[in-house]
C-alpha cells in the first residue's frame, strides 16, 4: 500500500514540476505580447485602431490586456511594472534576477542597483532551501530537454545512444569562461550559452518581432547534444546556472529523503532513472531537483521529499 502510494506522489510530483514549467513558458509569452501591448497602447490607444494595424486577435490580446491591467490600476503604469525575460523579469514591479546575470555585472565592472540585489532574494533562497530546484519547476528550456530524454529513450530500442559525461567541471569552465567573455564582450555571450536564456530571447524576438534570432541555433546545439551525447546532457554538464544553483544547494534542508530499512539494497531504479545521476541510495542530494522521477518509480515507496535523509 504505501509503495502504491509513494508512487503516487512522485507521479504528482513530476505533472506538477511540467506544469510549473509551461506555466513559465506561457508567462515568457506573453511577456512578449505585452511589450507589443506597451507600444500599441503608447501608438494608438485605441481597439480599432489596433486592430487594423496589427489584426483581430491582437485587438481580443489588447482588450484582455487593458481589462486585467485595469484590476490594478491605470492600464499603461501597470504594464510597465511589467517586463523581462528570463534574465532578469518583473512581475508586479517585484523584481526577480538571474544569478549569473548578477555575476556578469560584476565581471563587466557594474555594481549592483538595489532592485538587482532585491531580485536575487527568491532565486538564492529557493536554492538554498531545495537544491538545484529551479531546473525541474522554473526553467523552461529543461521541458524541451525532458521531451528529448523521452524520445532518447524509445529511439534507444533501436539505436545505439552514448552515455557521455564529461562532469561538473565542464559546466563551471563554462561559467568561467562565459563571465570572462561578458566582460570582454557584454552580456549577449549568454544568449549563446544559457539554454533558458536562449530560449527566452527566442520567443520574445520570434513574438514581438517576427524574426528568428541567432539563439535559435544555439538552442538546436544543445537539443542536438542532448539526443547524440547522453540524457539530459545540457543539463547535467553544460548549464552553469544550474551547476551554480547546485552549489548553493548542496546542504539545502529540503530534499528528497530515503526511508532506509525500506530500501532494497539490489535495487538501483532510483539512480538509473535520475536525470541528474544523483543516487538517492546513498542518501545524496547535491543537484538534486526534487522533479520526482525516483519518487514515481521506487518499488517500495521508500523515497519522499522532506527535510534530510531517514
Amino acid at each position: 500500500m504505501s509503495d502504491t502510494i509513494g508512487r503516487k506522489r512522485g507521479v504528482r510530483l513530476l505533472i506538477l514540476s511540467t506544469l510549473s514549467r509551461t506555466a513559465v513558458l506561457l508567462l515568457l509569452c506573453t511577456l512578449a505580447l505585452w511589450t507589443e501591448y506597451s507600444n500599441l497602447k503608447l501608438g494608438y490607444n485605441n481597439p480599432r485602431l489596433v486592430e487594423l494595424s496589427s489584426g483581430r486577435m491582437m485587438r481580443l490580446f489588447y482588450e484582455g490586456s487593458d481589462a486585467f491591467f485595469s484590476l490594478f490600476g491605470e492600464p499603461a503604469q501597470v504594464a510597465r511594472e511589467f517586463g523581462g525575460m528570463t534574465w532578469s523579469i518583473r512581475l508586479f514591479g517585484i523584481p526577480f534576477t538571474d544569478p549569473v546575470a548578477a555575476l556578469s555585472l560584476l565581471a563587466r565592472g557594474h555594481g549592483w542597483t538595489p532592485p538587482i540585489a532585491a531580485g536575487l532574494i527568491v532565486p538564492v533562497a529557493l536554492a538554498l532551501l531545495f537544491g538545484r530546484v529551479f531546473c525541474a519547476w522554473i526553467c523552461p528550456a529543461s521541458l524541451l530537454f525532458f521531451t528529448i530524454s523521452r524520445m532518447r529513450s524509445l529511439l534507444s530500442r533501436f539505436f545505439y545512444f552514448p552515455d557521455f559525461s564529461p562532469g561538473r567541471s565542464t559546466a563551471w569552465g563554462i561559467l568561467a569562461g562565459g563571465l570572462l567573455a561578458a566582460a570582454l564582450y557584454g552580456h549577449g555571450v549568454w544568449t549563446l550559452l544559457l539554454p533558458y536564456f536562449a530560449m527566452g530571447q527566442v520567443l520574445f524576438q520570434s513574438i514581438a518581432f517576427g524574426t528568428l534570432p541567432p539563439p535559435f541555433f544555439a538552442l538546436a546545439v544543445f537539443a542536438a547534444a542532448d539526443l547524440a551525447l547522453s540524457r539530459r546532457f545540457t543539463c547535467r554538464h553544460l548549464c552553469p546556472t544550474g551547476v551554480l544553483l547546485g552549489f548553493l544547494g548542496r546542504k539545502a534542508p529540503v530534499t528528497i529523503r530515503r526511508d532506509a530499512p525500506r530500501c532494497i539494497a539490489e535495487c538501483d531504479s532510483c539512480t538509473l532513472v535520475c536525470p541528474f545521476q544523483v543516487n538517492p541510495k546513498r542518501d545524496e542530494t547535491l543537484d538534486c531537483s526534487i522533479c520526482g522521477e525516483c519518487v514515481a518509480i521506487c518499488p517500495t515507496g521508500c523515497l519522499s521529499v522532506g527535510r534530510g535523509a531517514s
